[in-house]
């Protein structure tokens, strides 16, 4: 079994229609679906053999390429510049008051004790890359346009007629990674097909969507989507399969059903053993198409949510076993990228640090002056600030107190000392725990912070003594050739900030 993977860039915004909005808008997927993929291809190998659509079946290299399932094309998912991500699994979730980066926690790995006081919302983002407990976290860009019903013979609308409708669609300047799976023989045929590089692909081509371009295209024996070798996933304590496309099931009348008990026993029949699943993260969709020939949609069937996870225990899988489940598909519509699957896909973690692509502006070779060094510079602090602002918006959010003894008079006293401290670096506010009297000090010391317990002076000498503690992920930012990180005079910049931020919301909130 041979491996084709190509790049295609978005040169105007790709309509890949999908079950989502109202009955006047279209949506598009966040990838470009293997059926599109292997619609144009169908459409350029007739025109190249001189088919027509009465022979198209008959041929039988027609049918291994296109439609027994011996060739699959999977969907082109976002290409980071190294890899092609992958959907976010179903089983992660972020804190509801934190934004990446941030902690991202595996709810198939945690006890549900453990998290039970967190609130927790879904990741955002439709694709990631992880690599032990680092995960990168990407979205596509979308174009939103609006479109109007017009008259094709008077090119615009009658009588009333004109209809609101809008596109959202994947943006331009975009790359996404495709994928064939084919025989050794089929490679020149296919290879063959990407010439000219111009590819057009999804609905409303004649109204200036859809154009993308081939690039990078490669030829490989052996290929996983996963690159963590099978050999390092074999010893697990529990078995977890991710979805890496949406999968359709037929029950037993023939019904498509999104039932985890088919998959499981999909499963249990591949690897020649009995399964029991433990839990599952799992949603189900619609999914549908369009069958060019006929000029008409295809049924609308449910189906499993690419990212949904399966988990079991006591399951103990080989390097061989888990390259066979990886290398079939399984469920209906494999040849058009359907039922792809990760066994042991990441580490047994109880949290990721889940994270963004760093902001970055290609200057090629270009050598910059003196001045635009400086600019660049600038530009880097203003944009890391921006951040850290942001970070203490979210630690002010989830900061609250369990008691509250301390006065008005003197929380006032601390943000004036903080504000004193911002000017002119000093010690004034630990000067000014040490000096205190014993009245105003009981009152700091009984006033305890939620969750932790501590009182809320040591929590402040705690963020001035380590002041990048309450940062997660200290960010960084690169513009041009100049990378800019959190050194010791923005952490403490930032930290003074925060006492002063929340020390604010305590005199607005009043008594407890």
């Amino acid at each position: 079994m041979k491996t084709i993977t190509f790049l295609l860039q978005t040169k105007q915004p790709v309509l890949a229609t999908s079950f989502q909005g109202d009955p006047n808008s279209d949506v598009s997927y966040s990838y470009l679906p293997g059926s599109m993929l292997r619609g144009a291809l169908i459409s350029r190998y007739l025109k190249r053999h001189s088919l027509h659509d009465s022979d198209i079946l008959q041929d039988a290299t027609v049918r291994r390429l296109f439609f027994d399932g011996t060739t699959s094309y999977l969907n082109a998912y976002l290409f980071t510049g190294e890899k092609r991500s992958l959907p976010v699994p179903l089983s992660w979730s972020q804190p509801k008051m934190e934004e990446l980066p941030c902690s991202v926690y595996d709810l198939a790995q945690n006890d549900p004790e453990q998290v039970e006081d967190i609130s927790l919302k879904s990741v955002s983002q439709s694709f990631c890359t992880v690599c032990e407990d680092q995960a990168v976290f990407y979205s596509e860009q979308r174009r939103i346009n609006i479109h109007n019903l017009r008259n094709r013979r008077r090119g615009r609308s009658v009588d009333g007629s004109g209809e609101i409708f809008r596109y959202d669609a994947i943006e331009t300047g975009q790359t996404f990674q495709a994928v064939i799976l084919c025989e050794d023989a089929d490679i020149e045929v296919l290879q063959s097909l990407f010439d000219p590089t111009d590819f057009w692909l999804g609905g409303s081509q004649s109204a200036g969507y859809g154009h993308t371009q081939i690039q990078d295209i490669k030829v490989c024996d052996r290929w996983t989507e996963v690159d963590v070798s099978p050999a390092e996933r074999t010893k697990r304590q529990k078995l977890t399969i991710t979805l890496l496309s949406d999968l359709i099931l037929r029950d037993q009348w023939g019904q498509t059903v999104a039932d985890p008990q088919i998959f499981v026993d999909l499963i249990a029949a591949r690897l020649g053993a009995s399964l029991s699943l433990q839990q599952s993260f799992a949603r189900s969709t619609l999914v549908g198409g369009f069958n060019r020939k006929w000029g008409l949609p295809l049924p609308q069937v449910q189906a499993f949510l690419a990212g949904s996870v399966f988990l079991f225990e006591g399951v103990d899988l080989t390097t061989q076993q888990i390259q066979t489940l990886e290398s079939q598909s399984f469920g209906e519509r494999i040849v058009e990228g359907f039922g792809r699957i990760a066994v042991n896909w990441t580490e047994e973690h109880n949290q990721f640090n889940g994270n963004l692509p760093e902001e970055k502006i290609s200057i090629g070779s270009l050598q910059l002056s003196e001045s635009s060094r400086e600019i660049a510079s600038a530009m880097a602090e203003r944009l890391l600030r921006q951040k850290l602002e942001q970070l203490v918006r979210d630690q002010v959010g989830r900061f609250e107190l369990e008691t509250k003894t301390i006065t008005n008079t003197q929380l006032s006293r601390l943000m004036l000392l903080a504000r004193q401290e911002l000017q002119n670096p000093s010690n004034q506010i630990r000067a000014l725990f040490e000096h205190l009297p014993a009245n105003a000090l009981w009152q700091f010391e009984r006033t305890k912070v939620r969750g932790d317990g501590q009182s809320f002076n040591q929590q402040i000498l705690n963020w001035l003594n380590e002041p990048t503690a309450w940062i997660a992920n200290l960010p960084t930012v690169t513009i041009a050739d100049q990378r800019l990180e959190v050194d010791e005079r923005l952490a403490r910049e930032y930290t003074l900030r925060l006492i002063i931020a929340v020390t604010k919301k305590i005199k607005e909130e009043g008594d407890i």
